[in-house]
């Protein structure tokens, strides 16, 4: 297995105010590509005068392997060390370690059991974001994705696919096809959703990365949307943002045509750079405050959305959004 260096892991959250958007069996999750490990793990750092540290460095890989509760899961390792983790249920990421400190968070009520979505890491609210006419976030991340790529080398990366089944036909009559792929490279995590329509039709929808940061609620700041719209859900009021956005109380909030690099301050002088591109257009803030009595001082959600307007994919057309976390 690969070494690191040396020196030095409930009820979802329901919006109080609607957005429109465009109704749980699962898909059969599919394994198909082994992962290849990457052979000759190098080793740096050669015996020194000073006798300064060794480093050992890991080799990059793309591993599957049964996670919590048996469920199906692949684990990326990049060559600096850091490593992400994905299950297939849901296509999630629920683990992002960056120099030795996980940036993301799973909430102590999650449950990996299929029962419903993992509470935690990076989700997927497709394709509807909130309540609206099916389920509330939409189902993507409430059945199993299929693992239809991997790659190692310098940036170790796999995409999980969702198509059509029974069941998301019963509650969204549409045909699509949903990939995310997600890399590790230079220190950061890139995720990036494509939504294909093969069908005749158009068809629309909204949805985030409903990502859960680990975090001191206290120390929360989050900068660089001054002067952007902003709807605060939970007293149904607009407003525009006139500073940076902490967190003294329970927080759902949108805000409108953000600019691509959001900075998330998570306390303890750590800082998370939120990179949204392509279809995310809006942010969330959200944190549920002692309606969550049990863990809401350890997170904060900071998404990237496309929920002002829904998205329509023109048939044959194709709309992608890419997340970086660095």
């Amino acid at each position: 297995k690969p070494s690191l260096v040396c020196e030095g892991d409930s009820p979802t959250h329901t919006p109080r105010s609607p957005l429109r958007t465009p109704k749980m069996a699962s898909c059969t999750a599919s394994l198909v590509a082994p992962a290849l490990r990457v052979s000759g793990a190098r080793r740096s750092g050669a015996r020194r005068a000073s006798r300064g540290p060794v480093q050992v460095r890991a080799a990059s890989s793309v591993e599957e392997f049964a996670g919590t509760g048996d469920l199906p899961a692949v684990r990326l390792t990049a060559k600096n060390g850091d490593t992400a983790t994905a299950y297939l249920f849901g296509g999630v990421v629920t683990s992002f370690v960056k120099s030795g400190r996980d940036v993301l968070y799973v909430r102590p009520d999650a449950v990996f059991d299929k029962s419903k979505p993992i509470s935690g890491g990076l989700p997927h609210c497709w394709p509807q974001f909130g309540p609206g006419d099916i389920q509330t976030h939409g189902f993507a991340r409430n059945v199993d994705w299929s693992l239809t790529d991997a790659k190692e080398g310098d940036a170790p990366s796999i995409t999980m696919t969702l198509l059509p089944s029974e069941y998301t036909k019963a509650m969204w009559d549409k045909d699509f096809k949903v990939t995310q792929t997600i890399t590790l490279e230079d220190g950061a995590l890139t995720a990036t959703m494509k939504v294909t329509n093969p069908g005749a039709t158009p068809f629309s929808f909204t949805g985030s990365f409903h990502t859960y940061f680990a975090a001191n609620i206290d120390e929360v700041k989050v900068s660089g949307m001054t002067g952007c719209k902003s709807l605060d859900r939970l007293a149904d009021v607009t407003d525009k943002v006139d500073g940076d956005v902490t967190i003294s109380g329970p927080v759902d909030s949108v805000y409108y045509d953000v600019p691509k690099d959001i900075t998330l301050e998570v306390g303890g002088g750590e800082a998370v750079t939120v990179s949204g591109s392509g279809g995310w257009k809006d942010a969330v803030v959200w944190s549920p405050w002692t309606d969550m009595e049990a863990c809401y001082k350890e997170f904060v959600c900071v998404e990237n959305a496309a929920c002002a307007e829904p998205v329509v994919v023109e048939a044959g057309g194709t709309w992608e959004a890419t997340t970086v976390l660095k």
